[in-house]
């Protein structure tokens, strides 16, 4: 049988996941792996096997070479000990397969409840096979409107795993959803368009942000906690960050693959913003008006879809003001979005209509207010002008 020989940063791979106490094979360990995606199979020695997927040694003419191989990646594994958590493990990876197989033909409404299945089998130390399967979520968005916070959840998570991992290119395909210079899968943004659906928000964000810290994934939780803050202010009760989960400008971790610097500069740059516009929307005057200052500099030296989130959040911090000028001011800047930036940005500009109908209404600008809801039913999922696929939606 012929052995396939990957690239060198498979070996790099396979030494940086492993690094901790893992799951060991048997003595002999001897297995064959067959692959998905018409990847054949492998004859080699499994050394380790994890949460994420498997370590195998394969001995060639030119010497040994070790490669990771992700659970998705496999299809089934024979002529070895089987650990009692494989069984598992195949079938979640699997979920993840299929997910992507439905995601790479623009299936995202069969594609998404794939990964979710995924994600509730996957155990708490995978973190590989997590971020795909959240990337996954966060990337059918726009097929589930109505489970928008869990989509902000995944979507976040992958980001916070993806900047504190040095495995980087272990990701669902070629192209990346997140943005380069921020970290963050811009696509979808922390809003919400009613009341009832960012209190429900809120409190799901809140129960994330606790399991984040309890699994001591705290530059994740610090994540979640914002988006859950931004939720709060969208569901018309503004407050600040909670005592337990300060927000604090970091996303990279105590992992021990620590991410090279690019990656964490980049999450940095993304955890900054949310903070940001979490601080914004604060139920603190004084917070909100620094806030606003940070938004207007990252609006200023970002391009791209991370300068429509600033300008945005800035908009929506001048909407909580009690001054109707500010009030006035803000839905001018939130309405920029739908005016310049609705093909590239519909969540968001569906939101700065929603919102700045709901700030005039607070100032009784009536006649403004409806107006700004007539046209928001041209911006709901299924309108002929609204486009619902997020995968173009970065610049």
């Amino acid at each position: 049988m012929t052995i396939t020989h990957e690239s060198a940063w498979s070996v790099a791979i396979g030494f940086a996941l492993f690094g901790s106490p893992l799951i060991s094979a048997s003595d002999d360990g001897a297995c064959i792996v067959a692959l998905r995606d018409g990847g054949g199979m492998r004859v080699g020695t499994l050394l380790r096997e994890s949460p994420d997927g498997i370590e195998l040694q394969i001995e060639s003419d030119s010497g040994a070479l070790v490669q990771f191989l992700r659970w998705d990646q496999i299809r089934a594994i024979d002529g070895d000990a089987s650990v009692t958590a494989r069984a598992t493990r195949l079938r979640s990876g699997e979920h993840i397969w299929r997910g992507r197989f439905r995601l790479q033909q623009g299936d995202l409404r069969g594609a998404r409840p794939c990964f979710l299945a995924a994600i509730a089998e996957l155990e708490t130390s995978a973190s590989v096979e997590r971020r795909i399967a959240c990337e996954g979520v966060g990337r059918t968005a726009s097929a589930a409107y109505d489970d928008w916070s869990k989509s902000v959840e995944c979507a976040l998570t992958a980001a916070s795993l993806r900047n504190q991992s040095a495995l980087k290119d272990q990701r669902i395909s070629a192209s990346d959803p997140f943005d380069s210079r921020c970290g963050l899968l811009l696509a979808v943004p922390p809003v919400w368009t009613d009341s009832a659906s960012a209190h429900r928000a809120e409190v799901e964000l809140v129960t994330a942000s606790a399991r984040a810290c309890a699994d001591s994934l705290g530059a994740l939780g610090d994540l979640l906690e914002c988006a859950a803050r931004i939720a709060a202010a969208d569901a018309g009760e503004p407050r600040t960050a909670t005592p337990a989960n300060p927000s604090t400008p970091a996303v990279a971790n105590e992992a021990p693959d620590a991410a090279p610097e690019p990656a964490r500069s980049s999450g940095f740059l993304g955890a900054r913003l949310i903070e940001s516009w979490a601080n914004a929307v604060s139920s603190d005057a004084l917070l909100r008006k620094r806030a606003r200052a940070d938004l207007r500099k990252i609006s200023a030296s970002e391009p791209g879809m991370a300068r429509l989130w600033a300008i945005y959040a800035e908009g929506r911090s001048f909407s909580l003001e009690s001054d109707p000028e500010e009030v006035r001011a803000g839905v001018g800047k939130m309405l920029l979005i739908p005016s310049a930036y609705a093909q590239e940005a519909p969540r968001l500009a569906l939101a700065a209509i929603a919102q700045s109908a709901i700030a005039l209404d607070r100032i009784q600008d009536d006649d403004a207010a409806a107006k700004l809801r007539s046209i928001q039913l041209e911006y709901q999922p299924g309108a002929s002008n609204t486009i619902t696929s997020q995968e173009g939606a970065r610049h």
